[in-house]
């Protein structure tokens, strides 16, 4: 049994670097320290699965007033719940592999590798267990990657080519659901043909980061994610400058349009949508009037016209070349043409109060603008 003083001592050892001035640090000792905590985090995560399946295997959860392991989890760690039970399987799938347990133990092998095994036998758990000594033996010595590529050889040479490619088809699948405050969750698995496609897609719609540019990774492919789709949709088969927008529709007040919320500003499926957006949306799109009477129903229908026609944009594209935020040179197929004063507010849709900006420096304007700051276009 591992002392309470011992554990004490564990972490006040860990309090003691955290209280370390970092400036005072050289660089040898930072990688060396950089080195050392990887592998001293790497040895707390196969303890913490070996205690937690030790835990469970004795009915720790039940006899402590919890109906799981992961509810224990949740409640005395204070967990999420999606983190807890990632950490439950993982730890029941070590005890399952005493030989992949051992060796992360040991640090033979890394946290990662560890995984990558983890995850194998998950998948071929019967095969897994007659291989699992010698496949440990065999990714020692590799990188992560080599072992990602070394474990994937040998698992479709127990699963047969033919079966791994019909389980991939049968589990592909992307699903789309929206939160109760508006935001669209996407998740779901892909063919590894397919999981190669998107990663090359993303790839050549994600260049470098501008200066400036402080959005993660994540927030990087989705905005390419959104820009590939919009672009889709604009332009079809027709690959032309100026194509109609007709897939997103949003239904506003003038108030609305004009930054003043309260009145009716959604989306045609009927989500509400937030003025800001709404203006941003509606810098560069078609206007369609309907006019309602006192009991909403349709007195006026007016044609839909673009609110930059078409060879107004091309002057503006040629004029611009590019995104006009400083440092950025994002191609006009990905940007819109923005109004320095917007339209709703009386702005001009004329070239000197016409600028291109790419969809996410176009979001940062519009608000920039709402709260009076002006962003470093035309520079």
């Amino acid at each position: 049994m591992f002392e309470g003083n011992e554990m004490s001592g564990l972490r006040s050892a860990l309090e003691e670097w955290a209280a370390q001035d970092l400036s005072e640090v050289g660089l040898d000792e930072l990688a060396d320290d950089l080195v050392e905590l990887e592998l001293t985090s790497g040895l707390l995560e196969s303890e913490r699965a070996r205690r937690l399946s030790q835990f469970d295997s004795v009915a720790g959860p039940g006899r402590q007033g919890y109906p799981s392991l992961t509810a224990f989890l949740i409640h005395r760690c204070r967990m999420a719940a999606g983190r807890a039970r990632r950490l439950v399987g993982l730890a029941h799938t070590a005890a399952r592999c005493p030989s992949v347990q051992q060796a992360w133990t040991d640090q033979r092998i890394s946290t990662d590798q560890a995984h990558r095994l983890l995850e194998t036998s998950d998948a071929a758990p019967g095969p897994f267990g007659d291989a699992e000594a010698r496949l440990v033996g065999i990714i020692e010595p590799l990188t992560a990657s080599e072992t990602r590529r070394a474990l994937q050889y040998w698992h479709q040479s127990v699963a047969g080519g033919d079966e791994s490619e019909l389980e991939h088809e049968a589990r592909r699948g992307l699903s789309l659901s929206r939160t109760i405050d508006g935001m669209g969750r996407l998740d779901g698995w892909t063919t590894p043909s397919a999981y190669e496609s998107l990663r090359a897609m993303f790839d050549a719609l994600m260049p470098p980061p501008t200066q400036g540019d402080i959005r993660t990774a994540r927030q990087r492919r989705h905005d390419a994610l959104e820009d590939l789709a919009r672009d889709y949709l604009d332009r079809g088969d027709v690959r032309q400058v100026g194509g109609e927008r007709p897939h997103v529709n949003v239904i506003a007040d003038l108030e609305a349009l004009q930054g003043i919320a309260g009145g009716r500003h959604e989306f045609g499926s009927g989500e509400v949508v937030t003025v800001q957006t709404l203006r941003t949306l509606a810098c560069d799109s078609s206007v369609s009037r309907i006019v309602l009477g006192p009991k909403s129903e349709v007195i006026d229908v007016g044609r839909r016209t673009r609110v930059i026609p078409a060879a107004l944009r091309r002057a503006i594209i040629a004029r611009d070349r590019h995104c006009t935020w400083r440092g950025c040179d994002r191609g006009p197929r990905w940007c819109d043409v923005h109004h320095l004063t917007h339209w709703a507010d009386g702005g001009g849709t004329e070239p000197d109060n016409l600028a291109l900006l790419c969809r996410y420096h176009h979001t940062l304007t519009h608000r920039a603008q709402g709260s009076n700051r002006g962003p470093p276009v035309r520079s």
